[in-house]
Parts: structure tokens; sequence; C-alpha cells
């Protein structure tokens, strides 16, 4: 079989909520100082894009001190994550028609998090979150390695590489500005980004956008460009594995703004 990566986000890609909010509520810190604190700091580019939360927890006088390898498992127990990723993740190990998908997970997010949150779906060594350095009683006192940005790509390569995977046998799947570097190399090389959110800076670097709170919606678009089925089989394999579309729109959206 033919052995693809396939890549993942994991903030509002697999996960429905932010886990930089959820940490934020567990210190007592409302959304809108949380959100009040990144406009600020991609502002002044003080941190890279999707590494604004290490920066907090860091640096910040309200995070600072406060965040504990135990309060990062526990917010990773209660990220709700989208509907149906188990059975995503097994379809994709399985494969379809002498094609094999090996998931991994690179994230800005803390790798606690992301680790504790999908325990049991995705091992460990197949997840490249955000590192932190520990003191003696567990609290956060550094930043070993924050993979947002650039690094995602780092992090890429080095799945890639410990897979023995070409790069044009490559899946990512993002939704926000962390994702662009990643999304854009994965593109060079021929591979196949997919965008779950309708950002337009990501509609212009990925394949196909798909949108939805089921995270098999995925599939679609691997099975229609990578294993090459047409729409009427892509149908008859959702509804045998007991998912059938109940509506499947497809839309070119432009954005558009006129001056005066």
């Amino acid at each position: 079989m033919e052995k693809y990566l396939f890549a993942f986000d994991f903030d509002k890609t697999l996960s429905v909520q932010d886990t930089g909010l959820l940490l934020s509520l567990k210190l007592g810190i409302s959304r809108e100082k949380f959100d009040e604190k990144i406009r600020k700091l991609r502002r002044k580019s003080i941190a890279k894009l999707g590494g604004e939360l290490s920066y907090l927890i860091i640096h910040d006088p309200s995070y600072k001190g406060k965040v504990t390898r135990k309060l990062l498992r526990e917010v990773g127990r209660e990220v709700k994550l989208k509907r149906n990723i188990p059975e995503l993740i097994g379809l994709l190990r399985k494969g379809f028609r002498g094609k094999r998908f090996v998931p991994y997970v690179i994230s800005a997010s803390p790798q606690k998090i992301v680790e504790e949150a999908l325990k049991g779906i995705i091992p460990k060594n197949h997840i490249y979150g955000t590192l932190y350095t520990y003191d003696e009683k567990g609290v956060v006192k550094g930043a070993e390695w924050v993979r947002a940005g650039s690094a995602k790509v780092q992090a890429l390569n080095l799945a890639r590489n410990k897979e023995r995977i070409p790069p044009e046998r490559t899946v990512y799947v993002g939704d926000g500005h962390s994702d662009m570097y990643v999304m854009l190399h994965v593109k060079t090389y021929n591979g196949y980004p997919i965008a779950v959110s309708p950002s337009p800076f990501l509609g212009h670097i990925s394949k196909r956008t798909v949108l939805s709170s089921n995270a098999l919606c995925i599939l679609i678009p691997v099975l229609e460009d990578i294993v090459q089925l047409n729409e009427e089989e892509v149908r008859e394999f959702l509804e045998k594995i007991g998912h059938p579309i109940q509506e499947w729109d497809r839309a070119k959206i432009e954005w558009v703004d006129l001056a005066n």
C-alpha cells in the first residue's frame, strides 16, 4: 500500500474549543481579557502566529507561575472534540484502495493538553505540540519548543522523515494563521493541504475547504482527489459506514472590498 502522512492541527481542527481560552478560564481570566491579550500580541508581532498562548504562559503576570503539568492535563480532559474523530483516525489507518494514511497532530497547543484530549485515539509519539520546561513543583518555567509558524514545518518534516514518506504524499489539515507556513510548504511540494475554516488566506493556499462539525467530512476531498472516487462512490462509502450525507453544498466563495 502507498503510505501517506496525514497531519492535523488541533485547536478548531480536531477540537471545538480553543485550548488557550479553556486554560484562561481555569485561571479566572475572562474570554474578553484573553481575546484582548491575543489581539495585543498580534498587533505588536511579539509572538509567533499561533504561539501567543505560550508567550502568555511564560511572560504574562496573569499566567506566569500559575500553569502546571496537572492543570494542562486537566484542561486536556475537558476539551470537546469534533464528532467521530476516533472513527476518522481508524479509517485513515485502515486505508482505502491501496492508500494508507498515518495520522499525526502538529499543534501550537501545549503537548500535555493535546495528549490528554486525544488519549486512546492518537499515540503520544504521533503528537507534536508545544513542549515546556518545568520546575521541581511542576510549574511551567519556559518553552523548549513552540510548534507555531515555521516550527510546524520542522515538525512535519520530522514526522515525514520518521515514517519515510515523500513530501508529495503529505496531507495537512488546518484552520488558522498558525497553519499558513506549513500549508504553503505542503502545497509547494505537491502535497495536499485542506482548510476547515472559511478564512480567505487559507482558501488561497488549500486544495479544498470543508466546513463541518463532523470530523468524518474531512474524508470527502481525500476520497475524491487522492483515492479517486467519484461523488456517487463517496456517498456510497459514507452510507456503508453508517454516515450518509444529508447535505453537501459546493460553493466558490469570493471576499470582495471596494474603496468608497
